[in-house]
């Protein structure tokens, strides 16, 4: 009797083995290559949500200090300046001292006039279009001096040089807080630092008016106070910005990492699994080249 022997069976299951062993080894070798498990969300399986979840928090927390950087720029400068109107004062301070008791050759209506427009250069401070002492109304210029009645003593506070708002710049730095900077140009050491200048720019200097020197002097005096308190203040918010960009740099590295334990593949074990395949792949193909010699008529 003569039985039959079919191998076409056992090739197309051998077939279909070294093929999915074939599509394992480009997965793994792919994983090797580029060190991630792999490029799309859908080949993550049920981590692909995580991984959505961990980018977009990562994207919120990049813009968050973005923004926290740009209002920590902004103090700086805003401390910058008032630390220029701080030394403008301390000399204009000296030449008043000096004022007292000379004969009436200082001219301190050009001195007065001069400081008046340094002070609003200062107090006009701008950065990247941006006016940083005018509140909310920052597309404006703040100071504006032409608008100044001429200062006599005693000369009560006016601030109707100042074109700004009440309002304060504040800057997200997490989802539950914000921080609110900035100075305005009509704060009261503001006031007092172009009311002290406007009041030397239009005293009587021959002979020389002391009430209207000693009026400058207490003015530039207690500006340089209340802007030196200022300047503190401005430290302190900047130290806050600073621990908050601190803050966000570490979960920003923390979430860096958390994506990178869903993305990135094991290299060690991927090696491993590809020598594995290799194996297997080399053992397929030499159980399909025997079948693949089998005949027939050998069994016959």
């Amino acid at each position: 009797m003569v039985e039959r022997v079919s191998t076409f069976g056992l090739g197309q299951s051998l077939l279909r083995s070294s093929m999915t062993v074939q599509s394992n080894y480009a997965t793994a070798s792919s994983q090797k290559a580029s060190g991630l498990v792999t490029d799309t969300y859908g080949g993550l399986g049920a981590r692909a949500s995580s991984l959505i979840s961990t980018e977009a928090t990562t994207a919120q927390l990049t813009t968050w200090q973005t923004d926290t950087q740009t209002a920590d720029d902004r103090v700086q400068s805003m401390y910058s300046a008032v630390g220029n109107i701080i030394d403008q004062l301390s000399s204009f301070r000296s030449t008043l001292s000096a004022a007292k008791s000379s004969d009436g050759s200082t001219d301190l209506n050009s001195t007065g006039s001069a400081l008046m427009k340094d002070l609003a250069d200062l107090m006009n401070l701008q950065q990247d279009g941006r006016y940083l002492f005018a509140g909310g109304n920052t597309r404006t210029a703040p100071v504006d001096t032409s608008t100044l009645a001429a200062a006599t003593v005693p000369y009560t506070a006016d601030t109707s040089y100042y074109t700004g708002n009440s309002d304060q710049a504040s800057v997200r730095i997490s989802a539950q807080q914000t921080i609110t900077y900035g100075v305005s140009a009509n704060s009261t050491a503001f006031e007092q630092a172009l009311r002290a200048a406007n009041v030397a720019a239009n005293m009587t200097t021959s002979p020389m008016d002391q009430n209207a020197v000693n009026e400058a002097y207490n003015l530039a005096t207690k500006a340089m106070d209340g802007l030196i308190a200022t300047q503190s203040a401005l430290s302190t918010t900047s130290k806050r910005l600073e621990a908050a960009k601190t803050r966000q740099t570490n979960a920003l590295s923390l979430l860096d990492t958390m994506a990178s334990d869903i993305k990135s593949a094991d290299v060690a074990q991927v090696s491993v699994k590809l020598s594995q395949y290799d194996t297997q792949l080399q053992a397929a193909y030499s159980a399909l080249a025997k079948v693949d010699s089998l005949s027939l008529v050998k069994y016959l």
